[in-house]
């Protein structure tokens, strides 16, 4: 991999240095080598993705008609953040959180000592698995290992 094209978008200064260096010796600039990546780290860089304005005027609406913006963002390929931002910009009148009320408390009890797991429990109550996991922890209960 060249090292002009391991840099997607240069300075006006570095590009100049390229043309120079190009410039000066032909086609040869150095090749450099990728580094061992971590398999921890991730590699994929995601592009920047605008939505086009009839885009934002449906994911308005869909939010309006009761969609999630967690599902808005995988639906349209963008960040959470991003939705709600168009959110904004659009007056929209966002919905509260949902909590771990009492109620909701009460009812996951039940379904975790059914045998249930904290992500079906979260489907269930329309939170996280890991929100009912630490709300159960909270609570007092004894917690199962978790299943690989």
């Amino acid at each position: 991999m060249r090292l002009r094209d391991s840099l997607s978008n240069p300075s006006k200064p570095l590009a100049r240095l390229f043309k120079a260096l190009e410039q000066a010796g032909g086609t040869a600039l150095p090749q450099v080598e990728p580094e061992s990546s971590d398999p921890a780290v991730a590699t994929e860089i995601r592009e920047c993705r605008m939505l086009s304005p009839d885009e934002v005027v449906e994911l308005v609406e869909a939010y309006r008609h009761g969609a999630e913006m967690s599902e808005l963002s995988r639906q349209y390929g963008v960040h959470r953040h991003t939705v709600d931002r168009h959110l904004e910009r659009a007056g929209v009148a966002k919905r509260p959180m949902v909590k771990m009320t009492a109620t909701r408390l009460a009812r996951a009890k039940e379904l975790y000592e059914q045998g249930w797991s904290t992500n079906q429990i979260g489907r269930e109550l329309h939170v996280s698995g890991s929100t009912v996991w630490k709300a159960l922890k909270r609570a007092g209960l004894k917690m199962r290992p978790p299943v690989a």
